[in-house]
């Protein structure tokens, strides 16, 4: 069963009747769960400061040269896996890690290179391998992650954007259950599974279909923690902007640990 303080984040977050806080209080995920569900002319000004930066940082990021070094992309790449996760550096050092869906797989060769761990692999069904760099041959996997895993007795298992963003029909909720019971049995008992991309749309112009994919995330997850000895928690984790019209979506890391 879900703690008390895991259940609260499957539920729709009620509105605080305190005082206004201080705007230099530093911004909660609760805060931004409150912020989201409220039309633009009751937003906070921390938040409409937010907004308008992320805005700003969208802008900088889509007019700069797209030609930029490997180092640079790995290490951006490294640096957006950490902050989507809600993971550190020192915190994967040494450890055992698998990335699902791993694409060219800038994370893991991050980790890699940078002498962080040297136990980090990479797994994609669309992986080219032709294109890996020979010191990276044995860090790869060619498969589909709703099988076996091909990787065991892992600290961390990771997936950003490859299996969260989607989950409509009822078949993918199952293939997520695959890929979840997989994972288990492929970590340590202390191990973790941290997934990125479970998103929550503003009231405020909604990206349609969100709010199924969060519905059954939840669900899901209320699920397999009734039936499986495990810890599961989706935990808001920042704001983000998609598309022309600036649709703006909260943002959750699904977190699922074994009860020790």
């Amino acid at each position: 069963m879900l703690d008390q303080q895991n259940l609260m984040s499957f539920e729709k977050p009620t509105f605080s009747t305190e005082p206004e806080k201080s705007e230099q209080e530093p911004i909660t995920g609760k805060f931004l769960q409150e912020q989201i569900l409220l039309p633009k002319s009751e937003w906070d000004e921390r938040f409409r400061q937010l907004v308008a930066l992320k805005i700003r940082e969208k802008r900088e990021e889509e007019s700069q040269e797209s030609e930029e070094s490997t180092e640079v992309l790995r290490e951006k790449s490294f640096r957006r896996y950490l902050k989507v996760l809600g993971l550190d550096e020192n915190s994967l050092k040494g450890k055992k890690i698998l990335d699902l869906g791993s694409g060219e797989g800038e994370f893991v060769k991050y980790l890699i290179d940078k002498w962080i761990t040297q136990k980090a692999y990479g797994i994609d069904e669309d992986l080219d391998q032709a294109a890996i760099e020979e010191k990276f041959k044995h860090d790869f996997f060619i498969g589909d992650f709703r099988e076996d895993l091909p990787v065991k007795d892992l600290d961390y298992i990771v997936s950003v954007g490859a299996m969260a963003a989607a989950v409509w029909t009822d078949e993918d909720v199952r293939n997520v259950k695959r890929i979840i019971d997989n994972s288990l049995c492929s970590l340590k008992e202390s191990g973790e599974i941290r997934i990125a991309g479970v998103s929550e749309p503003a009231k405020v112009n909604p990206l349609e279909g969100l709010e199924l994919t969060l519905k059954n995330w939840q669900e899901l997850l209320k699920e397999i923690s009734k039936k499986q000895n495990i810890e599961c928690r989706l935990e808001p984790r920042d704001i983000e902007l998609y598309g022309e019209n600036n649709h703006i979506t909260l943002e959750y890391t699904v977190i699922i640990r074994k009860k020790k």
